[in-house]
């Protein structure tokens, strides 16, 4: 079977570089091409006009593009798109779907449904959470909900060979008005048993050669911050790579295409010290010179950590603070408070790596005084900071807690809510015109950091 798997565009529709290499839709490919099909990969947030970098109040102002473009079916993107649809039209196309990316895949899907006899299959994120509602969009023929490596081969594999797909776990659709589904099959517990992801069929690979360094040393977060929902993914259940298939891959990286500057994508890296030193010593062994960064948290590092971190090329660490409030940090939590924050930032800029952090505003049961907090601490501290505007995604804590209360409109128009959306005002203790009045204070502090 012919298979394309989508990773949709956000960023790109607002006019903003964000080059990476997708590495969900890497694994699924390893998996559906061992399996015997034909698979492609086209990475639809890839831009090649030299955008200005991104500002935190580009970010916010230029949302209203992302809005636009989904109403515009002539955009250079869409274009694009329905040109690798001509160029080999696919039997299957899978699109990788968050809550923020569900509508450009909606949109795509209807190019695709106007071009092509594919079959249309949204997984990730989106439909893991909302399997129903995703079903029942009219350009969807199925979902794939949870951990989708073994899912969606088996899904293939049906519709090839005209099988009713609906005996597979985490697979959905609607027949007759009703939404047939069957619930995710578990979490992937060993991790090493996958292979490799598939960088070499990637559309347009040779615009891609610069961005092939993205890695995981693991997959799922032990931590329970009330606005997230990727427990809902992973059962909230954290698994390992073994340092040597870390180490493995790295050197497969390097020998195949020549990559020495790798991006570790967990969602928190850094979390046992032990493994942290094992890792650390594996990359450091490797016979050839290595710089990488990731994300973790300030409550992790320490000198000691830091220095072995350090010894093994990192060179930079970003950091999800959220926010500077104790009072927001306890009512997220977040499980650190603000002398924390400033302790473990302070630390890794001693041990010589560069740091960033990402803040959130916007929260229900946010204050003036609040806001204040994290202008100050950006002031404080002087390192990037990048600006989110709080998002409630379905089936997080916070979610449960809007539906409950009646703050929450549903259903939510991710045409116009996202993490750096203007649309975003969820604050109940702030007057409208001074909630944006103060975002932009913030957003303006950070860039001003930057500049200096």
């Amino acid at each position: 079977m012919r298979i394309l798997l989508v990773y949709p565009p956000v960023n790109r529709l607002c006019n903003m570089n964000s080059n990476f290499f997708p590495l969900g839709l890497g694994y699924l490919s390893a998996m559906l091409k061992a399996g015997g099909h034909a698979v492609r990969i086209y990475n639809a947030e890839l831009e090649t006009e030299p955008f200005a970098p991104p500002t935190n109040i580009s970010r916010l102002e230029n949302h209203r593009l992302f809005v636009d473009a989904l109403q515009d079916d002539d955009h250079r993107v869409w274009r694009e798109f329905r040109t690798v649809l001509n160029d080999r039209p696919p039997d299957m196309i899978g699109f990788s779907c968050t809550s923020a990316s569900v509508m450009p895949c909606l949109k795509m899907a209807a190019l695709a449904k106007d071009t092509t006899d594919a079959r249309i299959v949204f997984g990730g994120m989106h439909p893991t959470i909302l399997p129903e509602s995703t079903a029942r969009y009219p350009q969807v023929d199925y979902i794939v909900a949870g951990e989708a490596e073994h899912t969606l081969v088996m899904l293939a594999d049906a519709l090839e060979q005209k099988q009713d797909p609906f005996f597979i776990d985490g697979v959905g659709a609607v027949v007759d008005d009703q939404v047939v589904f069957k619930r995710p099959r578990p979490v992937i517990r060993d991790l090493a048993a996958l292979p490799f992801p598939n960088r070499e069929d990637l559309v347009a690979f040779e615009k891609h050669a610069p961005f092939l360094q993205a890695m995981v040393t693991s997959r799922g977060c032990p931590y329970q911050c009330t606005f997230c929902s990727g427990r809902e993914i992973t059962d909230g259940i954290t698994r390992y790579l073994p340092v040597e298939y870390v180490a493995g891959e790295m050197t497969h990286l390097h020998d195949r295409f020549g990559v020495r500057h790798f991006s570790f994508y967990d969602d928190t890296l850094l979390t046992h010290a032990r493994r942290t030193r094992a890792l650390c010593r594996a990359i450091a062994d490797l016979p050839f010179e290595v710089r990488w960064s990731g994300f973790t948290r300030v409550d992790l590092v320490n000198a000691d950590i830091l220095e072995q971190v350090k010894a093994s090329g990192c060179y930079s660490l970003g950091i999800g603070v959220e926010h500077a409030s104790d009072a927001i940090l306890a009512r997220i939590r977040k499980g650190y408070a603000r002398k924390q924050i400033v302790t473990g930032i302070e630390a890794i800029k001693a041990a010589g790596i560069q740091v960033s952090m990402n803040l959130m505003t916007g929260f229900p049961f946010e204050t003036e005084a609040d806001m204040q907090c994290n202008i100050d601490l950006i002031r404080e501290l002087g390192i990037p900071a990048n600006i989110n505007t709080f998002t409630p995604y379905p089936q997080s804590p916070i979610y449960a807690e809007g539906l409950r209360e009646g703050w929450i409109d549903t259903p939510i128009d991710w045409g116009k809510h996202s993490q750096h959306s203007l649309y975003n005002n969820f604050t109940r203790r702030i007057a409208p015109g001074r909630y944006r009045e103060l975002l932009y204070a913030m957003a303006q502090t950070a860039d001003d950091m930057v500049a200096t």
